[in-house]
């Protein structure tokens, strides 16, 4: 038994709801943070702030679908590695971490697929017009191709708190929206790169998240160790992950 898990059976109920739940509200509200920051340094762009600002109003429903799917996998796989865990059943568990990047990166892939070749008539779907559009089709391109990206970070933040780390969870989310601002500055301003640069930030910084995430796992310091057999998608595990991430899925498309 590794320490986390006899820190699971050992510490008291309130003691466990503070390590667990503050890390995963840091985690949630730093993941807001990106379209905040994105908003607050587009919408200072000289000339054309405005425009940009509407343009990227309108890619919103694109980015809520993506992290919709982050939340499927992320909470669906970290709940059926905790019951795994409490069934003592930790091969399974870790069977559950490969099955969830494979998957990660197939939905990924996809949305990046379908999104770029559709995206005139998406964004036309949800409000551009043709003045905010070539906005708003700047920004959600680059978005799109790193939808992997988001997606990865989003499951290895909740996979990682199951793993018996909240701390570092709220680390790696919080040194990736810090990333974010940083470059937000720099891209937009620094380089005059416009709504581009401020795309191109959030895409790196969500890849920070997700490679920190898999060298979490790669380099042993997991308490549930990573295996490259797993990667193998396993048709039980898969429904086990939708059947209990679809209600937090909903949840997000619907807010």
């Amino acid at each position: 038994m590794n320490n986390s898990q006899q820190v699971l059976g050992t510490e008291s109920i309130g003691k466990l709801l503070l390590k667990y739940s503050v890390p995963a509200i840091i985690g949630m509200m730093v993941n807001a943070l990106y379209n905040v920051v994105d908003r607050m340094f587009i919408g200072n762009i000289p000339g054309v702030g405005p425009l940009a600002i509407t343009g990227l109003g309108v890619t919103m429903p694109i980015m809520t679908i993506i992290l919709a799917f982050g939340m499927l996998i992320g909470v669906g796989s970290a709940t059926n590695i905790s019951i795994k865990l409490g069934q003592k059943r930790k091969e399974e568990a870790e069977s559950i971490i490969g099955n969830a990047i494979s998957l990660s990166v197939i939905i990924g892939i996809l949305i990046t697929v379908i999104g770029i070749l559709f995206s005139n008539s998406i964004l036309k779907a949800f409000g551009a017009s043709d003045a905010t559009l070539v906005y708003a089709k700047a920004y959600i391109s680059i978005i799109l191709f790193g939808s992997v990206f988001n997606i990865l970070g989003m499951m290895f933040n909740n996979i990682i708190r199951g793993d018996g780390n909240p701390k570092l969870s709220a680390i790696i989310m919080t040194v990736g929206c810090a990333t974010n601002i940083v470059l937000d500055a720099l891209f937009i301003f620094g380089f005059n790169m416009g709504i581009q640069g401020a795309a191109f930030a959030t895409v790196i910084s969500q890849a920070v998240t997700a490679l920190w995430g898999i060298s979490y796992y790669l380099r042993g310091k997991s308490n549930l160790k990573f295996r490259k057999s797993s990667l193998k998608l396993n048709k039980n595990i898969i429904k086990a992950i939708c059947a209990i991430g679809s209600a937090p899925f909903a949840m997000q498309i619907a807010a």
